[in-house]
């Protein structure tokens, strides 16, 4: 059923890009965890997740991100989130994490933030 998550990384100036494609449920959320876990133990702080192939996400994925982004700032870090599509922007929005991640409506911008 989850065989379409997939997690492709990029770095582009020392800023690690992540773009999750597929659904980002209970079964697959500890892989991402894990991932950005790996990553902040290696020192890397700034993070662009792309959510444009992401077509779903529950709430155990969303705690994961909310406390990686309170880690990582811990660190002068960021997690900026991009290229959300509207069904994902709505989660975000009604759960209140539009007020913490900063959304982007391109990797560009996202890059350019930092």
């Amino acid at each position: 059923m989850n065989s379409n998550f997939e997690l492709i990384e990029k770095n582009i100036n020392g800023i690690k890009i992540i773009k999750i494609t597929g659904e980002l449920d209970a079964m697959v959320a500890p892989k991402l965890k894990e991932r950005l876990a790996k990553l902040v133990e290696n020192e890397t702080y700034n993070f662009i997740i792309n959510c444009e192939e992401l077509s779903h996400i529950n709430s155990l994925a969303m705690g994961i991100l909310r406390g990686k982004l309170r880690e990582v700032k811990e660190h002068d870090g960021d997690i900026k989130l991009s290229n959300l599509n509207d069904h994902i922007k709505t989660i975000f929005e009604m759960v209140g994490l539009d007020e913490i991640f900063e959304i982007c409506a391109t990797e560009e911008e996202a890059l350019a933030k930092f």
